[in-house]
C-alpha cells in the first residue's frame, strides 16, 4: 500500500528514497500499533460453515475457480492499455506516475531485463471505478459473502493491480489495517488472482491464525532499492508460513489484520493479480485520506 503519495513525492526517482523518508512513512503506518480486532462471524447466510470456520481461526477463505479465466485475460489486457496510456517510450524514471485518475507504481530496484515499462511496473491503483474492475466489485457472489463479514452496508474503497515481474522482491510481512488508520475494522481483502501464483513466481505467503494478533509495529524495509511504502513486521515468529499458491481465477479473503508477504520472482514469467479492499459502509478514514483511495458503495445504504 501507498499511504501518503502526494504530488511532492510523485516524481521520486531511485536516489530520492533515502533512510529519512522510510522512517516517515513508517512512523505513519504506526499510528493504529496495539490496536486488535476481536469481530467473530457467526450465523452466515452465505458462507459454509467451513468458509466461516477458516474466516475466523485462519483470517483468510480461498475459493478455487472463482473468477472465469477469460475476464481475468480481459483485466490483465486493460491494465497494458492504462500503462501504455500513462508512460510513453523514453519517458525518465519516476517511481510514481498518474494519469486518468490511475496511479502507477514502478519498481525501485532496476531489472537489467526489462524491456519495456510494463517490466518494471509494480502497482496500479485505483481501478475499480470503472470497466471490468467496476464489475467485479458489483458481483452478486462476492458481495454475498462479503455481507456475512462486513454487514448489509459494503463499500470498496481501494484496488490495485499487481504486477510480480521476473527479478522482482517480494513485499515483506505486513498487516493491512497499517496502512489504513480506519475507525472501524476489519477491513477485507479480495485477492484474484489473473495468473498462476507459484512458490517460484513469488506467490502470497500468509501466517494462519495472526487476524487475532495486535497491529505490529511495521519498520523501514531495510532491503537497498526497495520500494517507497514497504514496510516490514519483525518482532513475530513467522515459523508457520503459509505459501498460497493459485491458480488463474482464484479468489482469497483475507482479514486486514492478517500478516502476509510475497516470495520474490526467482521465474522467468510474471505474476499478476488484482486486489480490492473492502470496508463498511461509513467509515471514517481521518482528517486526510490516502490518494490511492476512493470509495465506492456496493451494497447497501450508501447506493441510496
Amino acid at each position: 500500500m501507498i499511504r501518503s503519495l502526494n504530488k511532492k513525492n510523485m516524481a521520486m526517482d531511485r536516489e530520492d528514497i533515502t533512510e529519512t523518508a522510510k522512517k516517515e512513512f513508517s512512523s505513519k503506518v504506526n499510528q493504529l500499533k496495539g490496536e486488535i480486532s476481536t469481530k467473530i462471524i457467526s450465523n452466515s447466510k452465505h458462507l459454509s460453515e467451513e468458509q466461516q470456520n477458516s474466516w475466523n481461526n485462519n483470517g483468510f477463505i480461498l475459493l478455487k475457480n472463482f473468477y472465469p479465466e477469460d475476464s481475468c485475460s480481459e483485466m490483465n489486457t486493460a491494465i497494458k492499455d492504462i500503462i501504455d496510456g500513462m508512460v510513453s517510450p523514453g519517458d525518465p524514471f519516476s517511481h510514481a506516475y498518474e494519469k486518468d485518475g490511475y496511479i502507477g507504481i514502478r519498481e525501485m530496484k532496476p531489472n537489467p531485463e526489462a524491456k519495456t515499462v510494463h517490466d518494471e511496473m509494480s502497482k496500479i491503483f485505483r481501478l475499480h471505478g470503472k470497466g471490468i474492475f467496476n464489475d467485479f466489485i458489483k458481483n452478486k457472489r462476492l458481495l454475498d459473502l462479503l455481507e456475512d463479514i462486513l454487514g448489509k452496508n459494503i463499500d470498496c474503497f481501494l484496488s490495485q493491480y499487481i504486477f510480480k515481474n521476473p527479478g522482482a522482491w517480494g513485499q515483506p510481512w505486513h498487516q493491512d489495517s497499517s496502512y489504513f488508520p480506519f475507525d472501524r475494522y476489519p477491513q477485507v481483502g479480495a485477492w484474484i488472482a489473473t495468473s498462476p501464483a507459484t512458490i517460484k513466481n513469488g506467490c502470497l505467503v500468509v501466517l494462519p491464525g495472526s487476524h487475532k494478533e495486535h497491529l505490529h509495529e511495521h519498520v523501514p524495509d531495510d532491503r537497498e532499492g526497495s520500494n517507497y511504502g514497504y514496510t516490514e513486521i519483525k518482532d513475530q515468529d513467522f515459523t508457520n508460513e503459509t505459501p498460497v499458491t493459485l491458480e488463474t481465477g482464484d479468489l482469497l479473503l483475507f482479514h486486514s489484520f492478517l500478516m502476509h508477504k510475497s516470495y520474490d520472482n526467482e521465474s522467468k514469467s510474471k505474476r499478476t493479480a488484482v486486489v480490492f479492499h473492502f470496508a463498511e459502509t461509513g467509515t471514517d478514514y481521518g482528517q486526510i485520506d490516502s490518494p490511492t483511495n476512493e470509495w465506492i458503495s456496493v451494497r447497501g445504504r450508501g447506493l441510496n
